[in-house]
């Protein structure tokens, strides 16, 4: 059974909130991490494209939806 990202299901209640939240997330990446997967090795945390293997291997999220968030967030 694989773990679904607490984020997932969180709602804000309004536009300020979200923002805030990304705003956190984006000025300390590793807490996020932590925050939102904590079974993620701390070695890890801090290299983007280990976190999204360790996910695919953890989670079986697939190629595609890697790609989508990639595409999403400008990484290629």
């Amino acid at each position: 059974m694989s773990q679904q990202p607490q984020m997932s299901g969180m709602m804000f209640q309004n536009p300020m909130q979200r923002m805030q939240y990304i705003m956190n997330a984006m000025m300390n990446p590793a807490a996020f991490v932590k925050q939102q997967f904590p079974d993620v090795p701390e070695n890890i945390q801090n290299n983007p494209n280990e976190i999204l293997s360790y996910l695919q291997k953890t989670r079986g999220i697939s190629d595609q939806q890697i790609q989508q968030l990639t595409g999403m967030y400008g990484r290629r």
